[in-house]
C-alpha cells in the first residue's frame, strides 16, 4: 500500500467518524432518556432534579450514584421527553427544570463523574399529569 492511498484510506475514516458523531448530535432530542447509543449511564447522569437554583442557572440531580450539579448556560440544550406519552420530543427552557423530574443531563465536553461544570444537554422527562 502506498503513501498516497493509506492517507486517503484515513481521511476517509475521519470523515465517517465525524459524520457519526455529529448525527448523532443532530438527533439526540428524539432519543428517550437512557437510550442514547454509547452516551446514557457511560456520558450521561441519570436522577431525579433534588434543586433548581434559578439566580446560578444551577440544577442539583440526585442519581444512583449519588449527588451532582449541572450549571445551564447559553449553550445548553433543553428537550423535554415526551416518548412516554406517545408523542414527539419539543425544545423546552429552564422553567421546564423542576423539583422531582427525570433528567439524562450530558456534560459539556466531560465525562459524567464531573459534577458542577456546564452541560451540554438536559432531557426532562414528561409524563401524564395525574
Amino acid at each position: 500500500m502506498n503513501v498516497r492511498t493509506f492517507l486517503v484510506g484515513v481521511v476517509g475514516m475521519s470523515a465517517l467518524v465525524a459524520a457519526g458523531a455529529s448525527a448523532q448530535e443532530m438527533t439526540e432530542r428524539f432519543i428517550p432518556i437512557g437510550q442514547s447509543p454509547g452516551l446514557s449511564g457511560k456520558h450521561t447522569v441519570i436522577g431525579k432534579i433534588q434543586a433548581v437554583n434559578a439566580r446560578d442557572q444551577t440544577v442539583a440531580i440526585v442519581a444512583p450514584a449519588g449527588a451532582w450539579n449541572a450549571k445551564v448556560t447559553d449553550r445548553t440544550k433543553i428537550w423535554l421527553d415526551r416518548s412516554s406519552l406517545r408523542q414527539p420530543n419539543l425544545k423546552g427552557t429552564f422553567a421546564d427544570l423542576r423539583p422531582g423530574a427525570t433528567v439524562e443531563v450530558k456534560p459539556e465536553g466531560r465525562q459524567a463523574g464531573a459534577s458542577g461544570g456546564p452541560a451540554e444537554w438536559i432531557k426532562v422527562q414528561v409524563s401524564a399529569s395525574p
